[in-house]
Parts: structure tokens; sequence; C-alpha cells
């Protein structure tokens, strides 16, 4: 859906992915984790969902392992404030 840019349907299908998530799953599924919270914070920074951003940034900068795996985030988020 992001490749067709209906970002609010990738955002939906991202969204969706993160609710199957368990309790753990940032220690569990650690790339799968941060590939569904930086893919749905794309599509929040895109459609203007300044509010998911947040959530999301906020998951992402908690959990991250390293500074590499923020830097998408940090991106997004300077972005959202341009």
């Amino acid at each position: 859906a992001m490749e067709m840019s209906d970002f609010s349907a990738a955002y939906s299908f991202f969204d969706n992915g993160i609710s199957f998530l368990k309790k753990k799953h940032w220690e569990e599924h650690y790339d799968l984790s941060l590939q569904l919270f930086e893919s749905a914070s794309n599509c929040a920074v895109v459609s203007g969902d300044i509010t998911s951003l947040k959530l999301l940034s906020d998951q992402i900068l908690t959990f991250a392992k390293s500074f590499e795996d923020k830097l998408n985030v940090l991106y997004n988020t300077v972005s959202a404030l341009a």
C-alpha cells in the first residue's frame, strides 16, 4: 500500500501488525517490532498524524538498541516539525 501512495491504508496494516505483538515484543521480536513501528511512523508523517507519530516514536526511542535504530524516527520527527 505504501508503494501505491495509500499511506492511510498502509498505516492501518502496520497498526494491525503492531496490535498482534505480544507484551515483550521488543525483547522477543526486536527486528519485527522495529520494522513495524518505523513503517507506521513513516506513514504517520506523510499523513500528518502527529499524535500517532509521537506515540510510535516514543516506543522506538525507548526500546531501540542503538543510535542507528533511532535515526529514522528522529528524522521523521524533525520532518514533521518542518
